[in-house]
């Protein structure tokens, strides 16, 4: 396995989720030793409920001002304080916000988040507060151990899900950068290939199911193997195989959708916000906001503990807040008028919950996941091992499911490393180190530019034309350089050649886009996405037409752009610029 040459003194790495986010740090010494050998805080303590936990909620708290206060456990508890005082709306309150950039449109830099409250503000700023709070948490570790560090000795991982499309990920760079973390000194990582890499090192006593004697790390070359990332907002997924010297190679473009833990949570406030009404769910959302996160603490409990084998009824405790939004009756009597009461029941101060029902709401998201491992199964040949990773699949029940749809089927087995919900995270440290062990990606997308190539007016559209320079051209033209499903190797690299138009032109400013349908024809059409805006800046500007050569570089983990004046090859400034 590859790993660079001049390896950072610590590697810190970012798990920023949807519903949880973590930080972990590894030295050099200590990856020469044992690679498995990382480094997390264990104090992020989830209030009365006491979960103590490696990863804290995606949420942040801002003072009027937009400074950071705090971040996960801290800013919810003082955020339901604020509350109980009525001095929370002169405060920022964002909590999941970053399932926005699942969504295809994704983010830009002009985009605008609404807080609890809803009063707004710039997501790039939300992120890089966020990304910044994390840092500190580390930089305070490291102090505490009495570790003195420069800024230049720290390589920074950030993970994303591997479904994310380009602008996404620029997106994250951009605020991890906005956040104080040079770019060059940031790695970014797909969650699903930093879990696996993390698990090739890990023993067999260090998985839950020992008796099935697969040691994922001693696979051979050539075994094809399916990792679940099964996280907070999403369940991202991809087909590995393995080949020589321990490297990977992908056989299956990522997929998923929004499947995650939180889905299972939604399912529940569903239940709630039926029984009690869509507007009181709201008043209890919003002004019983200390009772809120309590109930969310004590199902996520409950997520922990059910099975397919659980008989009893799980208990969580009873908000009084939900009386006090009922409008005149208690939140027993909506209850028992409603079609849940054989399955919740309501006893003193506790909610009484029915195995079977808290197995249905888990049912509506495991059974899309099943689905989707279904279709890509049938479309991969060959896979031997299923591995479960992130926070979800530390659920038992989530867990049964799996395995009893899959394990032992054609020869499957389902395997769950004993800290899942760390998988990534750890990964991502060892990823920090050795980025390249994805040797080959499938592209999820076609990409191309814009161009405006002569009216033809048996093709092109006649809304279409325009006039430059006395001639008719059609503008939107989606022109493809590599097309969607394309297997690439790290570097693999596609020329295309452009040209200044006008004398003494100081910039060649190309629009890119990404389409998810093979052959785009118009960069308007449904699907395709302007991942941003490439200016390519030419030195000594002259009179003279100056052609330049343009390489698109693709394998990576992001898109990398380089170009080069034609005639002679020295290369050029370019700058990617994300959507404004």
């Amino acid at each position: 396995m590859a790993f660079k040459k001049d390896t950072p003194v610590i590697v810190a790495a970012i798990d920023f989720g949807t519903a949880y986010s973590g930080i972990a740090f590894q030295f050099k010494h200590e990856f020469e030793k044992d690679p498995t050998k990382i480094s997390a805080p264990q104090t992020w303590n989830g209030g009365k409920q006491n979960l103590i936990s490696y990863k804290t909620p995606t949420c942040l708290l801002l003072d009027n001002n937009e400074e950071s206060s705090s971040f996960g456990y801290e800013a919810e508890d003082k955020y339901a304080d604020l509350s109980m005082d009525e001095k929370h709306t002169d405060w920022y309150f964002f909590r999941r916000f970053k399932m926005r950039l699942h969504e295809r449109e994704g983010l830009t830099k002009s985009s605008k988040l609404e807080d609890a409250s809803g009063k707004k503000m710039k997501a790039i700023v939300v992120f890089s507060k966020s990304i910044e709070c994390l840092m500190k948490v580390l930089m305070e570790m490291l102090d505490r151990q009495g570790v003195p560090v420069k800024p230049t000795e720290i390589h920074w991982v950030l993970t994303v899900p591997a479904i994310w499309d380009d602008p996404s990920k620029q997106f994250m760079r951009e605020a991890a950068v906005m956040a104080g973390i040079k770019s060059d000194q940031l790695d970014i990582a797909l969650e699903p290939e930093a879990a696996a890499l993390y698990c090739q090192y890990l023993p067999l006593d260090r998985f839950v199911d020992k008796e099935d004697e697969v040691r994922f790390g001693a696979l051979p070359p050539g075994s094809t193997y399916m990792v679940v990332d099964l996280g907070g907002g999403t369940a991202d997924m991809t087909v590995h195989q393995k080949t020589k010297g321990n490297q990977l190679k992908e056989v299956a473009k990522a997929s998923g959708g929004p499947w995650g833990g939180t889905a299972v949570e939604n399912e529940f406030l569903g239940t709630l916000e039926d029984i009690i009404g869509k507007d009181a769910m709201e008043v209890f959302r919003k002004q019983y906001i200390y009772d809120y996160f309590d109930l969310l603490r004590e199902f996520e409990t409950v997520k922990r503990k059910i099975s397919m084998k659980t008989e009893d009824k799980l208990t969580i405790k009873k908000p009084v807040a939900l009386d006090n939004v009922c409008e005149g009756n208690s939140f027993k009597e909506m209850l028992e008028k409603s079609k849940y009461s054989p399955d919740i029941v309501v006893h003193l101060d506790k909610l009484r919950l029915s195995p079977d029902f808290v197995r249905k709401l888990f049912k509506h998201v495991t059974d899309k996941i099943v689905k989707h491992m279904e279709v890509i199964l049938s479309s991969c040949e060959n896979v031997t091992v299923i591995l479960l990773v992130g926070g979800m699949s530390e659920s038992v029940f989530v867990q049964d499911i799996i395995r009893s749809r899959f394990h032992g089927k054609n020869g499957v087995k389902v395997i769950t490393p004993e800290e899942a919900g760390l998988s990534v995270l750890k990964g991502a440290v060892i990823f920090g180190r050795s980025p390249d062990v994805i040797e080959t990606r499938i592209l999820r997308y076609t990409y191309g530019i814009s161009v405006t190539p002569e009216f033809d007016p048996e093709e092109h559209p006649e809304e279409k034309k325009i006039e430059i320079a006395g001639n008719f051209h059609c503008r939107d033209v989606f022109s493809a350089f590599i097309r969607v499903n394309t297997p690439v190797e790290i570097g693999h690299s596609v020329t295309e050649c452009v040209s200044t138009l006008t004398p003494f032109q100081p910039a060649i400013l190309l629009q890119v886009f990404s389409s998810s349908d093979t052959e785009p024809k118009f960069t308007t059409d449904p699907g395709c996405l302007k991942i941003g805006e490439l200016a390519v800046f030419i030195p000594n500007p002259s009179a003279e037409q100056r052609p330049v050569i343009v390489v698109f570089k693709f394998g990576y983990t992001e898109l990398q752009v380089l170009a080069f004046e034609a005639r002679t090859m020295i290369p050029f400034v370019t700058s990617l610029k994300m959507n404004e």
